[in-house]
């Protein structure tokens, strides 16, 4: 794969890095909650069906995984329509019927007003401040047509199981840090009033659970590779926002958490939060 190169939609924010460590953790990641959060789906709600003539979004797609797994499964003749505030991330070669473009779910292209059927959005914790929430689920409203669905999904960092000195320091510096960004570390607690101050109706709200750790087996390695990279790669972050001391001190607290998840398994909660259609 070629070097990647950066290219930022103006005013976007993002506290990740655009590398290649983050491409293959996204990649991971998409794989990781297909299985725990989704049942091996990609879309919870088992009663969605998507007809041949269908439009689909996928919000601050990242790499692109979930548009591309999802064009495997569907007629050529469904659109599905990537965005990310950057293309450093994106999946070279896509299938025909899947385009990439640079886009903010707080400002999405004005002449896709009741375009999608259906529209995707994970894990943006780290990626729209506070105050941009409710306008990207105005956007969101905008652009799913009549009757269409849509499904966000987005860990709780607030409530690791089992809570311990470790892990609730960790929780803080990361909370501190949020904070001192202007992001929202506790924003999936308040998805399901976002939606519903947006418009929609039939709003629910489902827990999962993302198991970290050896003692869960391969999918809680998994899950140790996904998240716990996560809170690696915010350190330079958090760091410049003043909330972290050395980076050595910093990787040792990961070290040790990472060493509790190991041997007594941990998890956090993870929301999805969807409109089913009428």
């Amino acid at each position: 794969m070629p070097i990647m190169m950066e290219t930022y939609v103006p005013g976007a924010h993002y506290v990740l890095p655009h590398n290649r460590d983050e491409f293959e953790r996204l990649n991971l990641l998409h794989k990781y909650s297909t299985n725990v959060v989704c049942d091996g789906r990609l879309v919870f709600d088992k009663n969605i069906n998507f007809e041949a003539s269908c439009c689909v979004l996928d919000s601050g797609a990242g790499t692109g995984a979930w548009a591309v797994d999802l064009a495997k499964k569907l007629p050529d003749s469904v659109e599905i329509y990537a965005v990310d505030i950057s293309d450093a991330k994106f999946m070279p070669s896509p299938p025909p019927n899947v385009k990439f473009s640079l886009a903010s779910v707080t400002s999405l292209p004005a002449e896709w007003s009741s375009k999608f059927d259906f529209v995707a959005q994970r894990y943006l914790v780290a990626a729209l401040l506070a105050k941009e929430w409710s306008e990207a689920a105005a956007e969101i409203y905008r652009v799913v047509k009549p009757g269409g669905a849509v499904q966000l999904i987005e860990i709780d960092m607030r409530f690791p199981t089992p809570e311990t000195p470790v892990s609730v320091r960790i929780r803080d510096v990361k909370w501190k840090g949020f904070n001192a960004l202007g992001l929202d570390y506790g924003i999936t607690g308040r998805l399901p009033d976002l939606l519903e101050d947006a418009g929609f109706v039939d709003v629910v709200d489902e827990v999962r659970r993302m198991p970290l750790g050896k003692s869960w087996g391969e999918i809680g390695m998994q899950g140790t590779n996904v998240v716990g990279g996560a809170f690696r790669n915010l350190y330079g972050s958090i760091a410049k926002a003043g909330a972290a001391e050395t980076h050595e001190e910093y990787e040792g607290l990961i070290d040790k958490l990472v060493t509790e998840w190991d041997a007594h398994g941990s998890n956090y909660p993870c929301h999805v939060c969807a409109r089913k259609p009428a």
